[in-house]
């Protein structure tokens, strides 16, 4: 996702450690559905799937996949058609695998990126990045979040990478936000991450995600802020 790309969000190296939960708060055949807004029009629709578990690289992995797509006139103006598939480990749920194919207005772009956390670096095509354990694709943290009390987590710094790229970021937590989805109404904890040199994001890109305070933190709403409006993801279904 790079140059171009009007929607382009940054993976996250995570330099500070998690105490990752014991019980993982969904299960394969898990659906979240979402209605999607671009610019205020309703004309998206989204999901989150837990399709399957596998093991990559000998790393015992849940196999999610997110994707976003445009309908009616903004289909026509600006499509957006993106899957991203990826395969967090079972324990910890970061990365070890992501496959991107990207459609967003005339930018198409596919990419294959595989994680060694234990060896400290990436392969992005041809390419290898050095990195620090806990580096995540953006798309794995509406998964990893899900398996974490974000409620120590507000001010720690953590870093992205965008190809060889370093960013520095610091998590903002905002708590006890009450707000309503087609899903039904949340209580939430609301997670913002904010680059700490005071630069805009590549593409002037940022996002906040709103996680359900109960037991199963739900990614309720999702909020990106692209370079020509805002496309705004709002919980509509629950499949488990």
């Amino acid at each position: 996702m790079e140059g171009a790309a009007p929607m382009k969000l940054i993976p996250f190296l995570f330099l500070f450690s998690f105490v990752s939960g014991e019980n993982i708060p969904f299960d394969v055949g898990e659906i979240l559905n979402y209605d999607a807004s671009f610019s205020n029009i309703k004309a998206a629709r989204g999901s989150l799937k837990v399709l399957d578990k596998e093991t990559i690289n000998g790393v015992k992995t849940y196999h999610v996949q997110f994707t976003a797509y445009t309908k009616g006139i903004i289909d026509y103006l600006f499509p957006i058609d993106d899957v991203i598939d990826l395969w967090l480990t079972e324990d910890s749920l970061i990365p070890v695998r992501v496959k991107t194919d990207i459609h967003e207005g005339k930018y198409h772009k596919k990419r294959n990126l595989d994680l060694y956390h234990d060896l400290g670096y990436a392969i992005v095509g041809n390419d290898t990045i050095p990195m620090k354990s806990g580096t995540h694709s953006p798309y794995s943290l509406f998964y990893f979040f899900r398996n974490q009390d974000v409620s120590i987590i507000d001010g720690e710094t953590l870093k992205t990478i965008q190809g060889k790229t370093i960013t520095p970021l610091k998590v903002n937590v905002e708590e006890n936000i009450q707000i309503s989805v087609p899903a039904g109404d949340f209580l939430c904890s609301k997670v913002t991450p904010e680059r700490t040199d005071k630069k805009q994001f590549k593409n002037k890109a940022s996002m906040f995600i709103l996680f359900s305070n109960d037991d199963n933190r739900y990614p309720v709403k999702i909020w990106l802020k692209l370079k020509f409006g805002a496309l705004v993801l709002e919980l509509d279904e629950i499949i488990n």
